[in-house]
């Protein structure tokens, strides 16, 4: 492998010429075809792939267990690292999605090249700290759906919210009541000398003109409500996201547990 490629890869972008190529030498190539299996989530892990040429996809299972795609990959992306640090499952599963060429670095030779290259391995472990950082940051982060609301709604979306909401209060109710009741009951007092005798045209008007405002307001929050919904849904699926990938997490040390138990055991 040529080791200009390899210092392209930002695990390995801070090494020096001879760290590149006595790393290029542990390498060993692997082919897939398209829309082939690389390998998938909760299967055992001991390699780190090195993306040459192709496109792979990074999915993970949701609630209902349809596959969700995280990233797509291309050429000089890397992936795998988790399992190359510590030897455990794949936390998620990798599929080419054109033919693809890899190369792969196993645990072992990968722990080989640090203990020979103390220097070497100090930037290379950071790297991986960080991206595995923001790997876990993206999958924890749960959106406000209240405050993301809040962001994206206009100012007439909001006017609509309002008037919506205080049309269907009781005390609007209680003061359309007491105002139609007084308005009739002084014009009928008064006859034809009152402001709007019967049969009462003027507040026919009023009232027919304030409904058809008042609808267009509760027509506009309802549309509203379905873009909500919408927002809180994807907020639940971040926060079963979360909840499924910390299980995963916990059953994998409970795994360890049960394996080093069994050991002392023996």
């Amino acid at each position: 492998m040529d080791t200009a490629l390899l210092a392209g890869i930002p695990l390995f972008s801070k090494l020096d010429e001879i760290e590149l190529s006595a790393l290029a030498a542990m390498l060993k190539e692997r082919k897939f075809g398209a829309n082939e299996p690389i390998f998938w989530i909760g299967d055992k892990g001991d390699e780190l792939y090195l993306l040459q040429t192709g496109r792979v996809q990074v999915s993970y299972p949701d609630e209902t267990g349809k596959e969700q795609t995280l990233a797509v990959l291309e050429d000089g992306a890397f992936f795998g690292d988790l399992s190359l640090l510590d030897g455990g499952v794949r936390t998620a599963s990798i599929r080419s999605i054109d033919p693809t060429t890899c190369f792969t670095l196993s645990r072992a030779d990968f722990i080989t090249f640090l203990e020979r290259h103390p220097h070497g391995s100090v930037d290379v472990l950071s790297v991986l700290g960080a991206r595995q950082r923001d790997i876990l940051d993206k999958l924890r982060g749960v959106t406000n759906a209240n405050l993301l609301i809040e962001q994206k709604s206009t100012t007439w979306q909001k006017v609509a919210d309002f008037i919506a909401a205080i049309s269907a209060n009781k005390w609007f109710v209680a003061f359309h009541v007491i105002w139609f009741g007084a308005w009739v009951l002084f014009n009928l007092v008064k006859g034809e000398h009152g402001p709007d005798p019967y049969p009462f045209g003027l507040l026919t008007m009023i009232v027919s003109l304030e409904a058809i405002f008042l609808s267009i307001f509760v027509l506009v929050s309802q549309n509203r409500s379905g873009e909500k919904d919408r927002i809180r849904a994807d907020a639940d699926y971040q926060v079963n996201l979360k909840a499924q990938h910390e299980i995963m997490q916990l059953h994998g040390k409970i795994d360890k547990l049960a394996e080093a138990v069994g050991e002392i055991k023996k």
